[in-house]
C-alpha cells in the first residue's frame, strides 16, 4: 500500500468497498476555517457543512476516524480550534458559530455543556501518533475545563447533574431526571483518561488525584445507579431515586470501565434481547419495552 494514499481494505461485499473509498472522497468536502476575525481563522478543520458550527462532539468523534487518513487529513486540528476557545475559567462550550466563533447556548443549556471526552479523543491520537509532546502541551487545557465541569456541575452526593441536551439525546423521555447515567459516566471516562495522560507524562500527582476523582465517581454510579432487578443502570431524579427508562445512553458504562463482568454481561445481553434493544435494526436509544405511561421508579436499598 501507498503510505501516502488511504487506508484499503479488502472486502468480499465490493459495494461495501465502494462506500468505504467513497467516505474518504465526500470528507475532502467538509473541512473550513473559522471567519477572518475569530481565533480559529488560521485552522482548518472538519465539520458538517449544512450546520457550519464548531461542535465538540463532532470533533471528538471524528478524530477516531481522521487519525486513520495517513495524515492525509489532520485529527487534531478541530480538537485545536476548540482548545483554542477556551475561556480563562476552563470552558468550553458544545458548539460554536463558525463565522464569529461565538458559543452556541441551547435554550436548556445556559453553559453550553456536553459530554466530557476530550481526554478519551487524546488518548486516542496519543496511540496513534505516539505524540508526547502535545500531550504536554494540551494537559493544562484539559484540566482546566476539568475544573470548570467540577466547579459549575458537581452536586455534594459526588455526581453531575446537568441539563438533558448536554447528553445528545434531546429526544428521549428523561425529563424527570436530573443526574444522567450518560453524563456521570463520561465525566468517569475523563477522569480516567486524565489519568492515563498523567502516567505518560510521568506526572504522579496528576494520575493520583484523577484516578482517584475516577473512583470516587464509579463507587457512587455503582451504587446509586444499578438496579439488581432490571440488570441496568438508570438515571436518577432530584431526589436519588432511579428513573427506570433504559436508554442506550447507559453503555458509555462499558467505555468507561465501571460495571464488573457481572453486570457488563448483564447490559450486554440487552443489546442482543428483542424486546429491548436487540432490535432488526440496532440499536434504538430508547429500548423498546419502554412504555411512558408505566415508567416506575426504584430507590437503592
Amino acid at each position: 500500500m501507498n503510505k501516502k494514499d488511504f487506508p484499503h481494505i479488502h472486502f468480499y461485499d465490493q459495494d461495501f468497498v465502494d462506500i468505504y473509498d467513497r467516505t474518504w472522497a465526500w470528507i475532502a468536502d467538509c473541512w473550513t476555517n473559522g471567519g477572518s476575525q475569530t481565533k480559529i481563522s488560521k485552522i482548518r478543520f472538519f465539520y458538517y457543512p449544512a450546520r457550519k458550527t464548531l461542535d465538540f462532539l463532532e470533533q471528538i468523534l471524528s478524530s477516531f476516524f481522521l487519525v486513520y487518513s495517513n495524515r492525509i487529513y489532520p485529527a487534531s486540528n478541530g480538537l485545536d480550534a476548540l482548545y483554542t476557545l477556551q475561556e480563562p475559567d476552563g470552558a468550553i462550550r458544545s458548539a460554536y458559530d463558525i463565522e464569529t466563533g461565538a458559543p452556541i447556548f441551547p435554550e436548556d443549556n445556559p453553559l453550553g455543556v456536553t459530554l466530557p471526552l476530550l481526554s478519551w479523543a487524546e488518548f486516542n491520537l496519543y496511540h496513534k501518533t505516539a505524540n508526547k509532546k502535545r500531550v504536554k502541551e494540551i494537559m493544562p487545557i484539559l484540566s482546566n475545563y476539568y475544573r470548570w465541569l467540577e466547579a459549575n456541575f458537581k452536586m455534594p452526593n459526588g455526581l453531575f447533574s446537568t441539563p438533558l441536551s448536554s447528553t445528545g439525546m434531546i429526544n428521549s423521555p428523561r425529563s424527570e431526571a436530573r443526574y444522567f447515567i450518560d453524563f456521570n459516566a463520561t465525566m468517569a471516562m475523563n477522569a480516567l483518561y486524565l489519568s492515563a495522560l498523567g502516567d505518560i507524562l510521568n506526572d504522579k500527582d496528576a494520575s493520583f488525584q484523577y484516578k482517584r476523582d475516577y473512583f470516587s465517581i464509579k463507587t457512587r454510579i455503582n451504587s446509586k445507579m444499578w438496579n439488581p432487578e432490571d440488570g441496568f443502570y438508570y438515571d436518577l431524579d432530584e431526589n436519588e431515586i432511579q428513573v427506570r427508562t433504559k436508554t442506550l445512553g447507559t453503555y458509555w458504562l462499558l467505555l468507561a470501565e465501571i460495571p464488573n463482568e457481572e453486570r457488563a454481561e448483564k447490559l450486554i445481553a440487552k443489546l442482543k434481547d428483542p424486546s429491548c434493544f436487540g432490535t432488526d435494526n440496532p440499536f434504538p436509544s430508547l429500548s423498546v419495552d419502554h412504555p411512558a405511561k408505566c415508567e416506575r421508579h426504584y430507590r437503592p436499598g
